[in-house]
Formats: C-alpha cells, structure tokens, sequence
C-alpha cells in the first residue's frame, strides 16, 4: 500500500527524517532497513525511490508495509521549475543526512 502527500504537506526534514502533516514522521533508518530486506542489499543505505521524469516527480519511501510517497505537484504557471527545484533540494538533504535514494529517472 502507498500513501501519497503533496510537498506541501512537508513541515521540515532533519538527519533523521521528514515531519509531514498530520504528525507524520518518515524516519530514514527504518526506511534503509525495509528498503534493504526488499532488495537484499544492505551497502546501498537508501530510504527509498525517486522519479524526477515524471509528472509530477515523487519521492517514494520505505516506510514498512505502507510507503509514503512525495509528489510534486504545485500548479501554475513557474510550478515545473519550482517542483524540480523542491526536488532537488529534497535530494541534497537526504544526500547530506548520509542517505539515499534509488534513481529509476
């Protein structure tokens, strides 16, 4: 099962995670733990997905059974260049947290 948020409904991202509304917390060490007991793989230290070639780009995390996906999706007129800037700073911040994410672009 997934569940899906829009970028607005990010409240902050830290080391350990992303709040989101609804007192929603993704929290990255489980996220590499379940994304590496589906995959076998422990080196990779992902928390889940990423697809910026589609529309809208999304973020999808690992979080147990049900993963939570973050899409993009601001409309208007500059809303293409601000969800891929969003975007990319959501990857910086994981990248610079010590994770990653799996690139399927």
């Amino acid at each position: 099962m997934i569940t899906i948020k829009s970028i607005t409904d990010v409240i902050g991202i830290s080391e350990n995670g992303i709040l989101l509304s609804g007192n929603i917390f993704i929290y990255f060490p489980e996220c590499t733990g379940n994304f590496s007991a589906e995959y076998n793989d422990i080196s990779m230290n992902c928390v889940g997905e990423r697809n910026i070639s589609t529309n809208p780009p999304y973020f999808e995390f690992y979080t147990g059974d049900n993963h939570i996906k973050i899409v993009f999706d601001y409309k208007g007129i500059f809303s293409g260049s601000k969800n891929r800037k969003l975007f990319h700073d959501m990857q910086k911040y994981i990248s610079d947290s010590g994770f990653r994410t799996y690139d399927l672009s």
